[in-house]
């Protein structure tokens, strides 16, 4: 096997700094469970181990506003910013290879190829639940890899099932996480060669018996790296990836990759701390009390509900024990006092109030999952009003700016980084066309390297965005325009091209509907000396007519000029 195999203090090693991250994960795992109890029952297994589905925690949920609303948000923000109907993404050239249209051009179908790689692989199913992750507990993790075999594949991985570590700059840089495996399953995935004693044993036995694995990955040391030009092979990949079967501290299988194959990607960052944690803040946790409270409240509605429809009655009869107030209890009191009757025990309380205030945290759910901004199109359509442009851009510029730091922090931790990693395993793997010359550049002597382009988002969310940039250049053509009638040169002076191709792109059209600007200007002045030529030619036309007409000599001179 490996070197790392030499002895166990490679494996131990890891083992021993997988305890020490879970140990300081232990706080935030309590607290994401209680988030998902509240929130979304289905994922509550985060410090219980759960084998059957258990449906008995949505039972205890006597109000789903924050599970629909947190549902709501997810699939909002899903397609805002990852939506497989349209492009949410291309490659553009970096800042030296801007102008280069070879570059473009390239980039430009590798962006097509890539979209189509994408849309056949399983990213938007694993996307939409890491979402889940990230907007409940704050922090998500998603595996990406392009395989030898041309597939394109991603894992979203389970809060409480990995830990992790970051650099200097604060970016995922290491992550172990633990799982487990039957033997036969530990056999197809590594080789029955391969495996401990304790598993191959398990194999004869086949009793079910699981075994926990680690996989770790974490930068490989300098030394023991290929030579940072190209794709590396094996072992000798800038990042290390080794499975170790826990009980034996054996190492099972070990290869590498080339970058970080998972991206960590946190919501906001919890900033309270003494101590710099790497986990994540999420609504989520904004929710937790509102929720908790709505869900006692909703509970004592019924309560009160119930005790309407079937009240406590007063029974004649020597009085026994406590009141009892509940719904169909039996009161009992001395027979002989009064007209022995059986009467209801009046059921008192404000309901009014308590669905006010039920109503008031319900708002404050929505607001928290931003489902304001997500539906805020949608509900004017449902009221049948229609909104001016100024008020649709006055409306999406204030719910934007809410949600804009977090997209931020998504679109840098956890989109381009993926992206970027697909776009270096199609490479790797030929699957995208060869680059041109000018996007080649020299590192060194007898040394090329093809440097990775820029991602840059055309989501709708991104889209919506820039145009708040937009506003200002509308209202200043507004503006000119109003003034154009009284001064007509004001008009000249706005590039009408850049204008309509900037509107163009921000709206999110195919950039093939406007021309380029050379194009353009090469039609205008194509239809400026067509124009002249035209004029040249009736000149022409009515100087001949003027010389076959009396006077015809004079007529031409007047016409010439003298």
């Amino acid at each position: 096997m490996s070197d790392y195999n030499e002895g166990t203090e490679q494996t131990k090693a890891w083992i021993k700094k997988n305890n020490r991250l879970k140990n300081e994960r232990a706080v935030w795992e309590t607290m994401w469970q209680e988030i998902a109890e509240h929130v979304f029952p289905r994922k509550a297994g985060v410090t219980q181990k759960d084998y059957t589905p258990n449906n008995q925690r949505d039972a205890h949920l006597y109000d789903i506003t924050a599970k629909d609303s947190l549902e709501r948000a997810v699939a909002g923000y899903m397609t805002w910013t990852t939506d497989k109907s349209q492009p949410w993404f291309e490659f553009t050239p970096t800042l030296q290879h801007r102008n280069s249209e070879p570059v473009k051009n390239w980039l430009r179908e590798c962006s097509m190829l890539g979209a189509e790689y994408v849309a056949n692989s399983n990213f938007y199913a694993e996307r939409h639940e890491s979402l889940f992750d990230k907007w409940g507990f704050g922090t998500d993790c998603l595996f990406s890899q392009v395989t030898p075999e041309r597939q394109t594949r991603f894992e979203k991985i389970r809060v409480g099932t990995y830990v992790f570590w970051t650099d200097w700059m604060g970016r995922a840089e290491g992550l172990i996480r633990e799982f487990e495996l039957t033997a036969g399953q530990a056999e197809g995935q590594f080789g029955r060669e391969n495996l401990p004693k304790v598993v191959t044993e398990a194999l004869t036995n086949d009793n079910g018996d699981k075994f926990t694995f680690l996989h770790v990955v974490e930068p490989r040391p300098a030394k023991d790296r290929g030579d940072g030009v190209g794709y590396a092979v094996g072992k000798r990949k800038a990042f290390l990836s080794a499975y170790v079967e826990k009980t034996s501290c054996k190492i099972v299988q070990e290869g590498g990759f080339d970058s970080f194959p998972f991206t960590v990607g946190r919501f906001l960052k919890w900033d309270a701390l003494q101590v710099e944690t790497e986990w994540g803040f999420g609504p989520g946790f904004s929710l937790l009390p509102e929720s908790r409270q709505l869900n006692f409240m909703a509970k004592m509605v019924d309560v009160h509900s119930e005790k309407e429809a079937f009240p406590p009655y007063m029974i004649p009869d020597t009085y026994e024990g406590a009141l009892k107030t509940s719904a169909r209890a039996a009161n009992y009191y001395p027979a002989g006092v009064g007209a022995d009757a059986f009467f209801a025990l009046p059921v008192t309380g404000n309901l009014a109030n308590a669905m006010e205030r039920m109503k008031m945290r319900q708002d404050i759910i929505k607001r928290v999952c931003h489902l304001d901004m997500f539906q805020m199109f949608a509900q004017n359509a449902a009221m049948n009003r229609e909104m001016t442009a100024f008020e649709a851009s006055q409306l999406a510029g204030e719910k934007l700016e809410a949600i804009s730091p977090a997209f931020d922090r998504d679109t840098t931790e956890s989109i381009s980084p993926h992206v970027i990693r697909c776009f270096e395993g199609w490479a790797e793997n030929g699957m995208l066309p060869p680059p041109p010359e000018e996007a080649i550049v020299e590192i060194g002597p007898s040394l090329i390297q093809v440097p990775n382009p820029t991602v840059t988002m055309t989501n709708r969310l991104a889209l919506a965005l820039r145009a708040l940039t937009q506003r200002g250049a509308d209202d200043q053509v507004q503006s000119i325009m109003a003034v154009a009638p009284i001064y007509p040169a004001a008009a000249q002076m706005i590039d009408w091209h850049y204008y309509f191709s900037e509107r163009s792109r921000l709206k999110g059209c195919d950039p093939k509907l406007m021309i380029p600007r050379e194009q353009f200007e090469q039609a205008m002045q194509a239809q400026a000396q067509a124009a002249q030529a035209q004029q040249a030619a009736m000149m022409a036309s009515e100087i001949t007519g003027a010389v076959k007409n009396a006077g015809g000599v004079e007529k031409a001179r007047e016409l010439v000029g003298g």
